[in-house]
Parts: structure tokens; sequence; C-alpha cells
């Protein structure tokens, strides 16, 4: 990126720049007339009518020569004009002026308007796409709300400035000098008087202006700190109320608001005394005008005419001297904010853009060795995760690598993968460089399954492409640019350096998954779900989808086969009861009211729900039904439960979609009008727009889904009536073309599910059994007339949700596993990819995906082993360092000489040393390096020789230890007795647990051998435990697997008693 901001100007715009420039020239002598002709007017065309002519003719026919722009027309051609007529022509002359010169201005403006923003959507786009090539280190220091604000707030400013960058000051100050150019060819004087006072003008209004700005940025600071302290005051209201602290809390309110208002005084201050004096210099130039063009008019050295036109055009002068006033501000602040803004968007160790950029036509394949040597990877602290690791991978081969730290484990995986690249060592996958792979070959060769996939708002079928979605469009761009009628919005986007390429077209790389058409495609993802058990999920989210009979003609006609048939089998039976039909002269508990009043899906707008309160039709027969009161009471009630089930949620929180009946949006609104309601009783009436919204609230309750119990057998009654009432008087909006579809038994339904439409009739929820059983019956149908691969395929319409909210964890991660087969990678990097799947399903899952990628390089990386698969070779992964494990036994794993790096000092390697050691135990395996380094370097090292003990059975728990080299044994005492439990090794921590529950030690712990341990402050670690959440579930969960341990060998005891005792 450029450095400087006029560098990224004229870079990217120097043609429009140029023309620009061409234009503002072309401008100025249209400009330097239009000041000229008036005086032409006032000298030569215009004359005292009571002066006599010498012909004696009335003024306006006297025949004058006529002089235009200073030219003697009539020296010139010999022809002359009445003095009236030469009025006329001089005025018309004089609008035609005005009219080019605002056409000028206006062309001028428009152009660099486009040219502004085109500069605008560039940078945005090249921020975007730097940031996609961010280290991924970057964004544990770079938040996505940082990154969102600077890309489209704080870059807005800029773009309002690109287009002034220079066509302003050129245009400005063009004007500024022409006017300056004819006041002094009318008279020197003239010019010297307009000038006089200029650089006076421009030298203090800045200053002025510039301290007043500064007041205002400290108005803003005071502002802040006083919302912070209204913040801690609401929070802490109770602590004020309980230690009678008002009055000293408002004391300290009023003198932060004081310090706002004598900020606020001085800007008022300052401000209009600063117009004061602009205003007194603006009028001082008239003033000497006056007195020194009248001198001059009265002396007969300067025509009347003349003092007027300088008049008028010292009008002119004014703006464009403001405007460069105002630019010159505007330039320093862009300057200060595009050179921020670049700085943020050049992190060290940003990938290449050449790696990112024209990917090559033949993508090289990854099938090969995978070799590291030497490979460290450190975090920006300096400490080594990955340390000289070594290690090599035949081809095809399947391997595990285990690892009892999350984050060393994670950032093996991303440096396999190419998100990460190693700080020192060379890693080679197939031949290829890591460094030098483009990321075209990465995408495509290399298969990540990590434990928290991402997925992006849209449909599966969307986020299960997206590992497909890289070939661009180049057929559809070439016929767009050929077309004669070239695409507007592809032209656009190449001005503007953006993508031509339409999101909306098929980016799919067919031949990479194996198929020929998308069509196949979608059957090969369908058969996929197969492999990690999802088919089940599928076809029931295909049953909630709904269908278009138009574009799949065979499935809707399938599935009204379907529907008889399913019939039959549910009376044979005996299950009829557990669906409740569609039936005209019937209130079904599982639609909305709405759906219930039309029987039948909205086609038109002013039939969609929300419009129901102002639809005319509606609000007739609701007051012939004699409705409205009983539905706007309804509707305070349906705001005011809304309003406590769904006050407490977060914004944007899944449960908004999937339980509520209103928009989150609405919720703000709803809480006004419950706020009104309850104060009703005092005489708070609620606003036209208020009240209907309360009335259309009721229409979208559903008995079963809701059970609020407003919507009782009686209303049902009267609904029911006001159904059956509309469509007697109103048929046509149920004919083909009205407003809305009816519900039909003898065809598909659009607005009716999948489900829906196959039963016409909605399941008895209410029967703990009856949706098992019916959907048993559905599927059975279903795979008879063999729409059931269909029904799946529907399932990819589902969208998912902000994040796949929408979406169980276990689902993101088997469709995450799809997403990566459907590549057909050369290497398949799995980190904790099935985690949140059941032990059971996972084994099933991980025997038919090592099975389906067979002839992949398969690494499984993870805090153990994956039941159900044969490995090739496993590895260790500890402190940074991986070694093989042999068949027999784990070859030897070298623990860090702890004693030697501190004997080096107490410096930054042996705190690093310290600090893998922690993150080797699970309870600190996925803190930041940071806490890390923190922990260690509040610990206190301690060396013990063999019999020493470092805790005793009885003491207070005031401390823990993780013993980083030695061995230690667990001794319980009893009646003078010893009883040794078992032996600790280096990288264990004990004494955690009466650490956190202020308890006795319940068990003695002394050396085998000369052992060195980490002892942990007892407050660091409490109040990581209180603030760290993540590291409050770590430990919930190790607690967890301790009692699971605890109970196992409980049972495991009272099952060898038992057994003694039968004995």
């Amino acid at each position: 990126m450029y450095k400087t901001m006029y560098g990224f100007v004229w870079a990217y715009s120097k043609r429009e720049q140029i023309m620009a420039l061409v234009l503002t020239l072309l401008s100025f002598p249209f400009l330097y007339y239009s000041f000229d002709l008036p005086k032409t007017i006032i000298n030569k065309a215009i004359k005292d009518p009571t002066k006599a002519t010498d012909a004696g003719v009335p003024v306006p026919h006297e025949i004058v020569d006529v002089v235009v722009f200073g030219y003697n027309l009539t020296d010139m051609f010999g022809f002359t004009m009445e003095r009236l007529s030469y009025l006329f022509l001089l005025c018309g002359l004089f609008l035609i002026l005005v009219c080019i010169n605002g056409m000028f201005k206006m062309r001028i403006n428009t152009f660099a308007g486009v040219m502004a923003e085109r500069l605008l959507r560039r940078l945005r786009y090249i921020l975007i796409e730097r940031t996609l090539r961010f280290p991924i280190p970057q964004f544990q220091k770079t938040s996505a709300g940082e990154v969102v604000t600077m890309v489209t707030a704080e870059v807005e400013p800029l773009g309002g400035f690109f287009g002034d960058a220079i066509v302003l000051p050129v245009y400005q100050g063009g004007m500024f000098l022409t006017v300056i150019l004819f006041l002094f060819i009318q008279d020197p004087m003239m010019g010297i008087a307009a000038t006089a006072l200029v650089p006076l003008q421009g030298y203090i209004i800045p200053k002025m202006q510039r301290k007043i700005n500064q007041l205002g940025k400290e108005r803003v600071r005071h502002v802040r700190s006083l919302s912070n302290r209204v913040g801690e005051v609401v929070i802490g209201v109770q602590d004020v109320r309980v230690h009678n602290n008002t009055g000293f809390v408002l004391s300290d309110i009023s003198r932060r608001l004081g310090q706002i208002f004598w900020v606020r005084l001085e800007i008022f201050q300052r401000k209009f005394f600063m117009k004061f004096v602009n205003n007194f210099i603006n009028q001082m130039t008239p003033f000497l005008f006056y007195g020194i063009g009248g001198y001059l008019v009265l002396y007969g050295e300067l025509s009347l005419g003349a003092l007027v036109a300088a008049l008028a055009a010292y009008k002119e002068l004014a703006a464009p001297w403001k405007e460069l006033l105002n630019w010159y501000q505007r330039l320093a602040d862009s300057n200060i904010k595009y050179e921020q803004l670049i700085g943020q968007f050049e992190p060290d160790g940003m990938m290449d853009e050449a790696l990112v950029a024209s990917p090559p036509d033949d993508l090289p394949k990854l099938a090969g060795t995978v070799q590291a040597s030497g490979v460290t990877w450190a975090d920006e602290d300096g400490m080594r995760i990955i340390d000289n690791a070594s290690f090599f991978i035949d081809a095809a081969q399947t391997v595990s690598i285990t690892t009892t730290s999350g984050t060393a484990k994670d950032v093996l995986a991303q440096l396999l993968s190419r998100i990460l690249l190693p700080t020192s060592g060379s890693l080679v996958l197939g031949g290829h460089s890591v460094s030098t792979l483009h990321q075209a070959t990465v995408g495509a060769r290399i298969g990540y399954v990590s434990g928290e996939p991402t997925f992006f708002a849209g449909s599966i079928a969307e986020n299960l492409l997206v590992g497909l979605n890289r070939l661009p469009p180049q057929a559809e761009l070439d016929s767009k640019k050929s077309d004669k009628n070239r695409s507007s919005e592809v032209i656009e986007a190449i001005a503007s350096g953006n993508s031509p390429y339409s999101h909306t077209s098929d980016w799919v790389d067919y031949h990479s998954a194996g198929v020929a058409t998308r069509v196949d495609l979608m059957g090969h993802t369908t058969d996929l779900l197969n492999v990690v058990e999802l088919e089940d999920d599928f076809y029931a989210l295909g049953l909630r989808m709904t269908i278009d009979p138009k574009s799949e003609p065979d499935l809707a006609e399938k599935m009204i086969e379907a529907r008889g048939k399913i019939r039959t089998l549910l009376d044979t039976r005996g299950m009829d009861d557990l669906v409740q039909p569609y039936d005209i002269d019937r209130y079904n508990t599982y639609a909305s009211v709405a759906g219930n009043i039309i029987f039948g899906k909205p086609q038109t707008d002013e039939w969609q729900y929300e419009n129901w309160a102002t639809n005319p039709i509606i609000r007739a027969m609701m007051t012939k039904h004699d409705l409205v009161d009983d539905f706007y009471e309804i509707g305070l009630r349906c705001a005011g439960l809304i309003v406590d089930l769904f006050k407490d949620l977060p914004p944007g929180h899944p449960f908004f979609d999937q339980y509520s009946f209103v928009s989150e949006d609405m919720l703000p609104e709803l809480k006004l009008i419950a706020r009104k309601s309850e104060q009703r009783a005092a005489g708070t009436e609620l606003d036209t727009e208020e009240r209907r919204i309360v009335l259309g609230l009721p229409f979208k309750l559903t008995v079963q889904r809701h059970r609020l119990g407003l919507i009782d057998e009686a209303m049902q009654k009267r609904l029911l009536a006001m159904r059956h009432d509309l469509r007697k008087s109103h048929p046509e909006m149920f004919e083909p073309g009205g407003g809305v579809e009816p519900y039909r038994d003898d065809t598909i339904n659009q607005g009716l599910s999948v489900l829906d439409n196959i039963l016409f009739g909605r399941i008895v929820h209410g029967r703990a059994d009856a949706l098992e059983k019916v959907s048993g019956v559905v599927r059975e149908v279903s795979r008879d007339l063999g729409i059931e691969k269909a029904i799946l395929r529907t399932a990819l319409n589902f969208q998912v949700g902000i994040g796949g909210g929408r979406l169980s964890s276990a689902q993101r991660q088997k469709l995450n596993l799809v997403r990566s087969i459907l590549k057909n990678p050369d290497i398949m990097i799995l980190s904790d990819g099935l985690s949140n799947i059941d032990p059971a399903q996972r084994t099933r899952i991980a025997v038919n995906l090592s099975r389906r990628l067979e002839g992949t390089t398969q690494v499984w990386i993870g805090t153990g082993e994956q039941d159900g698969i044969s490995y090739d070779r496993r590895f260790d992964l500890k402190s940074g360092r991986i070694s093989e494990i042999s068949d027999t036994k784990d070859s030897t794993v070298a623990v860090p000489d702890y004693d030697r790096q501190a004997a080096a000092g107490d410096g930054d390697d042996a705190l690093n040393s310290e600090a893998r050691s922690l993150r080797e135990l699970p309870l600190f395996a996925n803190l930041d390096a940071t806490k890390l380094k923190f922990l260690a370097f509040t610990s206190e090292r301690l060396t013990y020789n063999p019999g020493e003990v470092l805790m005793r059975q009885g003491e207070d728990g005031e401390d823990a230890f993780v013993i980083l080299n030695g061995a230690a044994e667990v001794v319980i005492e009893s009646d003078g007795n010893e009883q040794v439990l078992f032996e600790l090794g280096a990288n264990k921590l004990v004494g955690e647990l009466a650490l956190l529950c202020d308890s006795k030690r319940t068990a003695t712990v002394r050396a085998r051998e000369k052992t060195t341990a980490l002892r942990l402050n007892r407050e660091v670690f409490s109040e990581m435990a209180r603030q760290d959440s993540h590291f409050a579930f770590e430990m919930t969960r190790d607690l967890g697997r301790r009692l699971i341990l605890t109970t196992s060998e409980l049972n495991r005891a009272r099952n060898e008693l038992v057994r003694n005792g039968d004995e």
C-alpha cells in the first residue's frame, strides 16, 4: 500500500484527476467573462433615459456599437443594434454564462464525487483483502469489531476527501485567483483592497479554529468520563444506597457536569468571537471598495460599471476562500487518518500477496512425503509452542499425534495446514515448501478439520461449497465484456480495482469434487451424509423445508401420492389421531391465527401477516366479528409476555429465531408498549403506530407452540366463523392470481413444509410418541416411493444462521468433515475435529472417514488417540517437541533441564521453559502465553532432595505445586503408618484442590529423588479462576474427570469387596 494519501490518490486516479483538472481550467475563462459582462451591461447597454440622445431618438431605440467580451463587433463586422436589443442580448449572454458555469461546477463536482467513491471502494477492498492475509496471531490483538470499524466508519471521511484532494484546491483556488485577476484588471487599487486582508484572515482564522477543535476533543473526553462514572453508579446503586453515599456521588456528578459546562462556555465564546472577527474582516473589504472605488468613480478614474462588477465579483470571493480554508484543515486530518489506517493493516508476518493473487493454472499435488526439519513456532512473547520439531510422514500414511497441550495441538495443525508459517525450520509437503505454496494449492490439496469450524450465514449447501468455490466464472465475464451494452457493475468494479466476477455466479470446481454438474455434486454430497451419520438429521431437516412444485414437479407428484398412502397406513395402524389434518371446518392449533383465518399462504405484500393490522379487509372482518378490542387486549398481554421472556437475551441470540414470534428489532418497541400498558390507569395511551403493532401480535400466535393460553376454544370458534365469512365475502382472494393461495388436498401448497404437505396436517406434538411414530411411517413411504434422497437434498437449503447458530456443535463438526471430504484433498489434518460427537458415534465416523480417505495422508492430532483407526505411525508432542512412539514403548522424550536453564539466569528463557511446562497440564493447556508467563513469573521455583516434603497431610492448603522434573510420591498417614498411593512424575500438578477449597491437605507429598517444582501463588491462582471463564471451565472439567475416576475406583473397590464376600 502507498504510505501517503496523495500517493494512493494519484496512483489510482491519475487519469481521472487530469480530466478533472482540464475541465477545471476550461471553466475559468467562462467564469472571468461572467464577472466582466455586468460591467459591459452597465457601461454600454444601460443609459439614463432622461438624457437625450445625439439623434434625438428615445434612449431604448438609440443605435449603438455592439461590444461583447471586450470585442467591438461593429468595428469588426460593421453591424449595430438598438440599445434595448443590445441590453437583452447581453442579459441573454449573461444567463448563458450562468448556465455554463453551473454546468461546469456540476460536472466537476459529480466527476470528483464518482472518483472519490471509486477510491473509497478500492481502499475498502484493499483493506479487506489485506485482512485476509493477516497472520492468524494478529487477530488476538485486533478484534473483528476493530477491523469492521476501520473498514467502514474510519475510512468514510477519507472517501469524502479523496475527490477533493487535488481538484478542489485547483478549482476553488482558480476561482479565487480569477476574481482577484478581474479586480486587478479593473483597477490595481481595487485588487489591493480585495487582497489586503486575506493573509491576515488566512493566519488568524485557522489558529482560532484549531483551538476550538481542541476544546471539542476535550469536551468529548469529559463526556466519556461522565458516561463511565454514571455507568459505575448505576451498577453500584445498591452500595450507594446502603452506605448513604448519594450526596457524595451527586457532588461528583455535579463537578463533572460543571467541567463540561465550562468547556462548552469557552467553545461558545471562542466560536462566536471567531465568527465576529471573520465577519469583520469580510466586511472591511466592501468598506474599502465603497471608499476607494467611490473616490475613483467621482474623479473619473473608474467607471460605475466597473465598480458594480467589482462588488459583484467580490461576493464570489468569499465562497472559494472559505472552501480553501476548510480544505486545508481537512487535509491535515485526512493525512493523519490515512497514515494511522495504513499502519493498522501492515502487521509483521502478513502473507505475501503473490501467494494469493493469480493462482497457477495447474495446481501441484501434495501427495508425497510430509517432512519437518527443525520446525519452531514462537508466539509474539518469544515462547516456543513448537520447538525444533523434526519428523516425516510417508505418502498416504495415517498417523496419530497426541499431546496434552491444546495450544500446541492447534499450532501444529495450523502449521501443517499452512495457516501458520514456521518461525524457523523447514516444513515440506509433497516436495513443496509451505512458505512458497500458493494459497490456491493449499485450499485445493489440504483439508483442515478443527473442533470449532466456522459457518457463515446462509444455507447448508453454501457452507459446504466453501472449499470448492474457487474457480472465477471467466466465461461469464468475457461475455459481458464483449457485449456492446457492457455491464455497468463490471465496469465499475474494474474501475475501482475490485473483483469483476459476480458473487452469484457458479464458482464451483466440479473437477476437484469428481463430478460434472451441480446436480451430481448435490447427489454426491447427500451420499457423504452417511459417512458422518447425518442422514437422519438431514431427513428431519428436509421434512421441515418448503419446496416449489414448479421447480421440482417430480417430487411434488410423489408427495401427493405419498399423502394418500400415509393416511391409509396411519388408519390401518391406529395412528390417525396422531395427526391433526388441515380441515376447512376445523381450527388447527398447530398453525398461526393468521394461517387459520385465511387457510392458505399469502401471495402479495398486502396479505403478508405483518401487514394485517392495517389490511382494510381484515380490519373490516375483525370489526364485523367484534374482535378488535379482544385482539387489542391479547396483543398487550403478548407484548408483556415477550418482554418478560426475552429481555435478558443478548443481541443476536438464536432463541429469537427459534422461539419468538416477533423479530429481535421489535423488542425495544414492545418494552415501551408494555410499560405504557402498565400505566393505562394513569391515562397513558398508545399512539397509532403502537396500536398497529399490538393488533398485529395475535395473528402470529400458534396455540400449541406458544402455549400462552390467549387463544381459547371460544376464540377459535370465532376465528373459524371469520374464516368462512372471509371466503364467502371475498372469493376473489382465493382465485389464481389473488392475494392468497388456499390450502388444497389435491396439490402441493408452497406455504407448508414437506412434512405438512405430505400429511396435509400437523403432528400432534402433545403425544410423546407421535413425532417418532408418524415420522417413521413418512420415511417408510418416502423410501418406497424413491423420494428419500430428494427430501435429503432439500435440507441443503436450510439456513444455518449467524455462525451456524441454528446447528448443533456436533452437526457443525460433521458438516465440516463433509466440506473437507468434498475437496478430495491430498492431506487431511484432523485436530480434535470430532470432539463434540458422542464417543460411540465418533468411533464409527472415524472408521468411515478413514476408509473414505484411503490413499490420502491423514494426520490425526488430539489429546488422545481416536479409537477405531489403524495408525501407520504414532507421535507424541511434548514440551513443543515431537518424538515417535514405537510399538513396544514410547521413545524417550527429553524433559527440559530446568536447573541448567535457571542457572543461566532467571531471564526470559527460564520463564518460557516454565510456561511451556505449565502448558503441558490440561488445566492450563488453553491459557494464552501472557497469562502462562505471568503465572510462572509469580510462582516460586524450589528444589527438593529425596525424602523432603513438598506438602504435609493436615496442613492448610496454601499453595499448589507443579513438578518440573524428578519424581514425588503421594503418601497417606494413618495411626503412625504410611501408605504410598501413587507416584508423580514431571509435568504434574498437585495440591490445587485444597488451595481452591480452603481445606486441609488430605495427603503428604514428598520427593523420591531430586525434584524441582514450581509453587503456585494462591492469590494469582484463585484470581485466574474467578476472572478467566475458560480457565474456570477447564478446572470444572478437570474436577469432573477426577470425580468420574473416583467413582469408577469406588465401584471397582465395591465390586471387589462383593466378590471377596461371596468367596
